[in-house]
């Protein structure tokens, strides 16, 4: 690959490709149908939960037995700043609010103008994804990281959770929204709903794609 063309493609220190992955994410939120991509909203992003937490159980000789107890509950929350009410389509997203209403894309079958998201008794499962990567080619959550020893990347991915909670606050004079997606780490079949997944430069194997997501069906 000739220098420029490969100088195109990579990242700037900004990344942290070399000591910490820093200040740039894509994320990904996808419902089996839609999927929108949040990171030119988003500002934070805290992962929570998925506990194995233990207990004991005292004996009578003074011993104890550990009790495992389940996988606790996985919690995503990102910080942002909406510009709409939710998004029209399938890509960038301009807003929240039909995420957690509904579904992504809600406003565009409204048919009251785009602009009216009332929310529903609909609980719809997602998937989220987020990516860092040293790849600029790279431009969602679920994108591949392209083989060779020049790119690296790690993606968290979080299947069958819900958007659980929308809060908005101006307190600073900026509109600023939270939303928080929620589910298992661990489906009713046993299977795992968190995956962690990522590549180092000095292999020369791509980080692929994840599966087309379908809810309760193809998670990664």
């Amino acid at each position: 690959m000739q220098q420029g063309v490969q100088s195109s493609k990579m990242a700037t220190t900004s990344y942290g490709d070399y000591d910490a992955w820093q200040r740039h994410a894509l994320i990904t939120v996808d419902d089996g149908t839609i999927a929108v991509q949040l990171h030119a909203l988003t500002s934070s992003i805290n992962i929570e939960g998925g506990e194995r937490d233990i207990d004991t159980i005292p004996l009578f000789n003074l011993g104890q037995v550990v009790k495992h107890g389940p996988a606790g509950m996985v919690t995503v929350t990102f910080e942002g700043y909406a510009l709409a009410a939710g998004t029209n389509s399938a890509g960038t997203a301009t807003g929240f609010w039909d995420i957690f209403a509904e579904k992504p894309a809600k406003d565009s079958n409204d048919g009251v103008g785009g602009t009216q998201i009332i929310i529903s008794t609909t609980r719809t499962r997602y998937r989220v994804a987020m990516l860092w990567t040293n790849d600029g080619d790279a431009t969602a959550g679920t994108t591949a990281v392209t083989a060779g020893t020049a790119y690296a990347g790690i993606r968290f991915l979080f299947a069958d959770c819900f958007c659980t909670s929308h809060t908005v606050d101006f307190t600073d004079g900026v509109l600023k929204t939270t939303i928080t997606f929620k589910g298992p780490a661990i489906d009713k079949a046993a299977a795992g709903n968190v995956k962690w997944e990522s590549v180092l430069k000095a292999t020369n194997t791509a980080l692929a794609a994840p599966a087309g997501y379908s809810p309760g069906s193809t998670k990664f």
